[in-house]
């Protein structure tokens, strides 16, 4: 029976980055008052006119040239991310072309935060099933262009990143993904939501009336968010271990992936999950969506903090609500 297995992995992050104290310029307050609040230091920022494909192209270069492939050996792309570089087609689409993927097949995942663990769950059924032998799974997102840069945003704005994520999965003897796990609860989604533009909105997308009240921005309720992500993350890191019978001690690391780190990190605690061996992917350099798992694995990999034959556990939460889990064998 084929399996699929992690052949590369490449990130990008752009090279621009925003302090917390560039932020409180526009934001209000102070740095320090903006780094307490989200728990991070700095984020990058994407140049204006590019994409997330564009983002993904680099980290796809850097992930075939780990695994020793070039685009031409590509024969699927499934990318994961909430801010797609138009409204269709879809950002696969847009990578296809910039990597030069000829007419293979390019699709879009639309999870949010857990649209990582989503694509890397598809591609693995295409290489199960036998539709394809190498796949490009990308993360990538450009958070920049929709937020709230006024006081209004204060809450939420600090959170978010650009960057991008790849991994290339292929076909192998020996199983990568020994389990994973997907869920999904769309009761009070509206606690973490992008409302405006809207197709259901006619005859427009958007009214003055909402693009007044800043409806077209990302709205958090973090009261209620955050409490249901720590305790989805922790349960999830049981429910994915215990499928594939695997204790936690045999794990060299965690990814746990939540826009706010200071919540990864206790949800990993309430797992019981050994701090040296635990990322909160947001800490770095912000919370990144669909992106942030594999830029994190990529960054574990270049540290030498994992090799191959390594156990690796990623873990997400996000809007939605979705979540899930997966346990890697690189």
């Amino acid at each position: 029976m084929l399996a699929s297995a992690v052949l590369g992995c490449g990130r990008h992050l752009p090279p621009r980055t925003v302090t917390s104290e560039e932020l409180a310029a526009d934001l209000g307050g102070s740095g320090a008052a903006i780094t307490e609040r989200s728990g991070i230091v700095r984020r990058h920022r994407a140049e204006p006119g590019l994409g997330p494909s564009d983002l993904a192209r680099v980290a796809a270069e850097a992930a075939l040239a780990t695994a020793g492939l070039e685009p031409a050996d590509v024969d699927l792309i499934v990318f994961a991310t909430m801010t797609p570089d138009i409204a269709f087609p879809g950002s696969g689409c847009f990578l296809q072309h910039k990597l030069g993927c000829r007419t293979v097949g390019a699709l879009d995942v639309r999870a949010q935060c857990a649209g990582f663990l989503f694509a890397l769950v598809t591609a693995d059924r295409f290489v199960r099933a036998g539709g394809a032998r190498r796949v490009l799974v990308a993360g990538a997102e450009i958070h920049s262009t929709a937020l709230d840069y006024s006081p209004r945003g204060a809450a939420v704005t600090p959170y978010f990143g650009d960057g991008a994520g790849v991994v290339v999965l292929g076909a192998a003897e020996r199983p990568g993904l020994l389990a994973a796990v997907l869920h999904g609860d769309p009761t009070g989604f509206e606690r973490f939501w992008c409302e405006f533009p809207a197709s259901r909105n006619y005859p427009a997308r958007m009214t003055g009336e909402a693009y007044r009240a800043g409806r077209h921005y990302y709205q958090l309720d973090a009261a209620r968010v955050h409490p249901q992500a720590r305790e989805t993350l922790a349960g999830v890191t049981h429910e994915v271990l215990e499928r594939a019978g695997v204790p936690a001690d045999r794990v060299a690391l965690f990814l746990v992936h939540y826009l706010d780190a200071r919540v990864a990190r206790e949800a990993a605690e309430a797992a019981r999950l050994p701090r040296e061996r635990v990322v909160a992917t947001a800490e770095a350099a912000g919370h990144i969506a669909a992106a942030g798992i594999p830029i994190a694995l990529a960054d574990a990999l270049a540290a030498g903090r994992v090799g191959k034959g390594d156990l690796v556990c990623g873990l997400a939460f996000g809007a939605g609500m979705s979540w899930g889990g997966g346990l890697l064998r690189l």
